[in-house]
């Protein structure tokens, strides 16, 4: 199975390439600027397809467990007050931990998504890029490193190892070097929101909230 994600994690990337620079001829400009355009967002939707597809036809077969299962239900009552109380968590400990790097180092975590939100005022291209932070990302998130990073960890080490670990690799894979102690912190908190709660769901649900708060207050400070 890391073979296969790695393989879709490569075809997504040769996809977004081609989307964003033959399709809509992106510049080099606006990709060192970090500003936003629509191949860039139309491209990293892209990114995600090739992830998907292996996600959704290898994971229940390899897991041997269907989705419902590996945790992805429906809203009941539970699953929605255990994604608020994940968010509240996620956002406690991102907090702390930008503030314990910034104490130590004066260096503030500045993730790329946010710079590209910040650059444009376009309308058209604040939606879709709303969507993929808010809806996108989380779900696709969500299978690949808790549905299956945190799951096949959890198999072969204790709780608090995979938690870490799984936590890490999701900061680091933002590929924002001053953003990655404060993502790897939320990884650890929508690991264990997934683990407490049995639902991949949840997860999502936590991952979306804090997403979209986030996009509330940048809007904000853009008016």
């Amino acid at each position: 199975m890391f073979v296969l994600i790695g393989f879709a994690f490569y075809a997504g990337t040769l996809l977004d390439s081609y989307v964003t620079f033959r399709v809509f001829h992106t510049s080099i400009a606006d990709i060192r600027t970090s500003h936003l355009t629509w191949g860039i967002a139309v491209g990293q939707y892209m990114a995600y397809l090739p992830i998907l597809i292996v996600l959704l036809a290898a994971m229940p077969w390899l897991a041997r467990r269907s989705f419902r299962e590996l945790g992805l239900r429906g809203f009941d009552r539970g699953t929605v007050l255990a994604g608020l109380a994940g968010a509240a968590g996620m956002y406690a400990v991102t907090i702390g931990l930008a503030g314990v790097q910034f104490a130590f180092t004066h260096q503030k975590p500045e993730e790329t998504a946010i710079s590209l939100f910040n650059s444009t005022h376009d309308r058209g291209l604040v939606a879709a890029f709303t969507f993929l932070a808010t809806i996108a990302a989380p779900f696709m998130e969500e299978f690949v490193f808790r549905g299956f990073l945190f799951n096949a960890l959890l198999r072969y080490l204790p709780l608090w190892f995979a938690l870490v670990i799984s936590g890490a690799v999701f900061g680091f894979s933002h590929l924002s070097p001053s953003a990655a102690l404060p993502l790897a912190g939320s990884g650890v908190v929508l690991a264990y929101v997934y683990y407490r709660s049995g639902s991949l769901t949840a997860a999502m649900i936590t991952h979306a909230l804090f997403n979209l708060v986030n996009v509330a207050l940048l809007s904000l400070q853009k008016t």
